[in-house]
């Protein structure tokens, strides 16, 4: 009988969820990381998959099984294991092979039209009895026409491409991978490169994960060349963005707005001053996180684990 350890922080409604996805011929162990973990690490001994539901790993978690053949994620991003240990035990990692791509695309959009339509402000006031502020007539705007460049194209670009084509958008993309010009022409995108996606979009959406290339990748010269009624959105990881220097060009009025699920501190600090900037939308880093998601990325899990069961490669092994 083959054995993973789902290795999570989740409620119960949600790990049912997950677990109930196990195929046969696998055992799934909880390993719950909200309650004492020293009375859980003999379930570990004879794991040879650790499935990850969250941001947080114990060293002792990886360290304990002997022969550990996947670390599965259900998240799309990886900077939070321990890398080092991860490599030193040579333990293979897949991501979640785009399971949350229509939860964080949704949420993209979501954030987008939000400042477009200054929802927030809009909302406040509303309810505060200030019934038509702060709208004036020339500060919402429409997706339409609008030139939204997308900063990587996985499997989440592609889902955001998709999805700002049916507003009407125009699309542009730079990623290292260049797609194929038949792939651009069926997701009627184009490519650009880094400073030219920066300078012409009115819309700049993150989707690179963090590695030692992307860290303030969105530094200080590309945001110099935002124009002014540009808006940069991120879903990804919030140190992908110099966030210090991002709070001074939305101080400034330098770019018209942001809207941010990530952060380079998180929780972030209750002083960080975007929290009180109104052309700043903040999320708790939630994009990827709702209930139709959870059944899709088991599913790709289990399924990975299982193919490799049976003498299968594991799909979507991301490079440390």
């Amino acid at each position: 009988m083959t054995k993973v350890a789902l290795v999570h922080s989740v409620s119960p409604q949600i790990y049912d969820e997950i677990a109930m996805h196990s195929p046969d011929g696998v055992t799934t162990i909880n390993i719950d990381l909200t309650k004492d973990l020293t009375s859980q690490t003999h379930l570990l001994n004879d794991v040879e998959f650790i499935m990850l539901c969250g941001n947080v790993i114990p060293d002792e978690i990886i360290e304990i099984p002997q022969d550990v053949r996947l670390i599965q994620l259900l998240s799309a991003g990886w900077d939070f294991l321990n890398i080092p240990l991860v490599k030193e035990l040579n333990i293979p990692v897949a991501n979640n092979g785009g399971a949350n791509s229509w939860a964080v695309s949704d949420h993209t959009l979501m954030l987008i039209l939000s400042i477009y339509h200054r929802l927030v402000e809009v909302d406040k006031a509303t309810r505060a009895g200030k019934w038509g502020y702060p709208l004036d007539g020339a500060n919402v705007f429409e997706l339409a026409g609008k030139k939204a460049g997308l900063l990587g194209l996985g499997n989440i670009g592609k889902q955001v491409a998709r999805r700002l084509l049916a507003f009407e958008a125009q699309v542009q993309y730079y990623d290292l991978l260049r797609l194929a010009s038949a792939d651009e022409d069926a997701l009627s995108i184009n490519y650009v490169d880094l400073e030219t996606l920066f300078s012409t979009s009115d819309i700049i959406s993150i989707h690179v994960p963090l590695v030692d290339s992307t860290y303030h990748l969105v530094d200080k010269n590309l945001m110099k060349l935002m124009k002014p009624s540009s808006i940069l959105i991120n879903t990804s990881r919030g140190s992908i963005v110099d966030e210090k220097y991002l709070t001074e060009v939305l101080a400034k009025k330098r770019i018209a707005g942001a809207g941010l699920d990530v952060f380079e501190q998180e929780p972030i600090d209750k002083n960080n001053p975007l929290l009180l900037m109104e052309n700043v939308i903040v999320t708790p880093h939630s994009a990827g996180n709702n209930w139709d998601a959870w059944s899709r990325r088991a599913k790709f899990g289990y399924s990975n684990i299982e193919n490799m069961v049976n003498g299968g490669n594991p799909r979507s092994v991301v490079t440390l």
